[in-house]
């Protein structure tokens, strides 16, 4: 429910924010878009040559992981991996950070470079977009996998939604802001795994699946979302016969 909510949330957010010109001026317009931008997004996330290093190196870290889980959850059950205060914080910035933060933070900073509307939605579609796409995967790929908890409470196991968001998240700021924003961005999405581990919601597989997951939904947005600033009359047209 908290995953669905905070799909709602950042749909909001943006559609809020569509007031501006060009492909925006008007909603019908922008709503013809969308299906091209999801579409181009989705099919580079999983075809980009950088993007299958990601997949690979997520998957040969799943496989190991999966060997050492069970003691890993032990050893966190017995000894807490973090601080509890920086346990909370990484579980609250999984579920506000995506939602809330990011679309807040590219309205204040474009406000405060005076970028006019056309900058500043572009980056929130792209934004957006990232992370509704990926937070529909996960939850797909959880009830497909139905892996039960560590705390036994469900079958929505893996990936972790907190990290896979938390890491969509890092791969949007790194691409608007910048290397040293992305870095800082990747360091606390990896906290953010890290307190799941230690909340005993999910195992150590689960949060590197996310991991991966995340970066490589946000890098495939963010090649749709250079197309569109650098090559603005490059279009794909899907066309459906019936």
């Amino acid at each position: 429910m908290l995953r669905i909510i905070k799909i709602v949330i950042i749909s909001i957010v943006f559609l809020n924010a569509v007031n501006a010109q060009d492909r925006y001026e008007s909603l019908p317009t922008w709503v013809k878009s969308v299906p091209e931008y999801g579409f181009n997004g989705m099919k580079y996330s999983v075809t980009q040559k950088s993007n299958l290093l990601v997949f690979g190196t997520a998957g040969l870290g799943v496989l190991l992981a999966y060997q050492f889980d069970e003691q890993i959850k032990d050893f966190a059950q017995q000894k807490d991996l973090l601080p509890s205060r920086v346990s909370q914080f990484g579980d609250l910035y999984g579920v506000i950070g995506s939602a809330l933060l990011l679309p807040a933070s590219i309205i204040i900073t474009s406000k405060a470079a005076d970028e006019s509307n056309h900058e500043m939605l572009e980056k929130l579609e792209f934004a957006a977009s990232t992370l509704v796409a990926n937070g529909v995967t996960t939850i797909i790929l959880k009830e497909l996998i139905g892996r039960e908890r560590p705390n036994g409470s469900n079958n929505r196991s893996m990936p972790s939604g907190h990290t896979s968001q938390s890491f969509a998240v890092a791969a949007v700021v790194n691409e608007i802001y910048g290397q040293n924003a992305g870095i800082v961005a990747y360091l606390v999405a990896s906290l953010v795994g890290i307190s799941r581990i230690n909340d005993h919601e999910h195992y150590l597989s689960d949060v590197i699946i996310g991991a991966g997951l995340g970066t490589a939904i946000g890098r495939g947005f963010a090649k749709t979302y250079k197309e569109n600033i650098y090559m603005p009359n490059m279009s794909i047209n899907l066309t459906f016969n019936f």
